[in-house]
């Protein structure tokens, strides 16, 4: 079907678009789509970059927490050894040779051994230096061969009397004494179990200068 426009030239609607137009549409998408494109290009790459930063902080802090965890070991070494050194200190500063009793200690144990007149051996030896504490001196455990509680008692009578271990020693606790049940296959089949105390003299704690009383408030007029 054909249409024929009767109307003049003058009147007649333009069909085409304007140049105008056509540059502002191009514009605007240039600008949309260079926008688009400017947000696109800088997330990603504000993205990688952080990105980036990170993986580099999870890298020194992975090497750095070996380091931490040895410093963590050095402290505790270091408070032990501490604690070792002020006990070293505390027994170098005592006038106890602890040496001369170990020894003396260790051959009462051997030598009376041989004479019949006890046999014993010890399960734990707690020494004590530290002569501002009320526990200050020696803890001896140990047993006895057999029943009898005559060996323990020349046992604590050796120490008590020998002049090189009992030096320093203000007192000696009564042994506490019992006797074990019997077992098959060992030998002595009884044996007495024994503990007590070396006491050293503790040091009295300086008392420090009285206080003063306070003044008396003064009396309120009437």
């Amino acid at each position: 079907m054909i249409q024929i426009n009767l109307l003049p030239e003058e009147m007649r609607r333009s069909t085409r678009t304007s140049p105008k137009t056509l540059g502002l549409l191009f514009v605007a998408t240039v600008l949309c789509f260079g926008g688009v494109g400017t947000t696109g290009f800088l997330w990603f790459n504000v993205r990688a970059d952080k990105q980036a930063r990170v993986d580099i902080s999870q890298e020194q802090l992975d090497n750095m927490m070996p380091r931490a965890k040895y410093a963590d070991q050095l402290d505790k070494e270091k408070t032990e050894f501490e604690k070792r050194n002020k006990t070293i200190g505390e027994i170098a500063s005592s006038r106890i040779v602890w040496t001369r009793k170990l020894d003396r200690l260790s051959e009462i144990v051997s030598r009376d051994a041989t004479q019949q007149r006890h046999r014993v051996w010890l399960s734990s030896l707690d020494v004590n230096a530290v002569t501002d504490s009320q526990n200050a001196g020696v803890k001896i455990a140990g047993y006895s061969a057999g029943d009898d509680l005559e060996g323990v008692s020349n046992f604590h009578e050796d120490l008590r009397t020998d002049p090189v271990f009992k030096e320093g020693f203000v007192t000696f606790t009564p042994p506490d004494q019992k006797v074990q049940e019997a077992e098959e296959g060992f030998e002595p089949p009884k044996k007495t179990e024994f503990k007590f105390e070396a006491k050293l003299p503790v040091k009295e704690k300086k008392k420090g200068p009285p206080r003063k009383a306070p003044a008396p408030a003064p009396a309120a007029k009437s």
